[in-house]
């Protein structure tokens, strides 16, 4: 990776505090710029927000559904890279967006490293602003999406009243 590091921020999403702190220490040591959400709901503020993410970290299961978060960001910041963390059975194919990044829980610092390098390398410079939803876009349909981003990652027909 050729990019200075300190340019690049990663948003890390993991409940589990312990979990979510170790991560950014991780890549905080070798120069990245962190932040550190709770939930889904969060990153999706933090992402629409003026901070320049370029790679999202997320739990599966973090508030508000990991799954649904990591195609909301496939669809609306294509240029930001994702990596989904998990200690259960994911199925990459079935499950995540194509450019997602899966990484099985426990991981060490050098797993980490690598894929958060390797999921930044295809990631283009251009900005992450994207409009919106492109028409069309599937909504996450595995679990229960009241609580979170995976209810408005559906494409609507009504106008946007903001």
């Amino acid at each position: 990776m050729t990019a200075d590091r300190r340019q690049i921020a990663i948003l890390i999403a993991e409940t589990d505090v312990l979990i979510r702190m170790v991560t950014a220490d991780m890549l905080a040591d070798v120069g990245f710029q962190t932040i550190e959400v709770r939930t889904a709901a969060e990153a999706v503020k933090v992402l629409e927000g003026s901070a320049l993410v370029r790679m999202l970290i997320i739990g599966r299961n973090v508030v508000g559904d990991g799954i649904a978060l990591a195609h909301f960001v496939d669809h609306r910041w294509p240029t930001v890279g994702i990596i989904v963390t998990s200690g259960g059975q994911v199925d990459p194919e079935r499950e995540l967006p194509s450019r997602a990044r899966l990484l099985r829980k426990p991981y060490d610092f050098a797993d980490l490293i690598r894929e958060v390098e390797a999921g930044l390398e295809p990631v283009s410079d251009e900005s992450s602003a994207a409009p919106v939803l492109p028409s069309g876009a599937p909504p996450h349909t595995g679990v229960d999406l009241s609580n979170g981003v995976g209810a408005v990652a559906a494409a609507t027909t009504q106008p946007d009243k903001t």
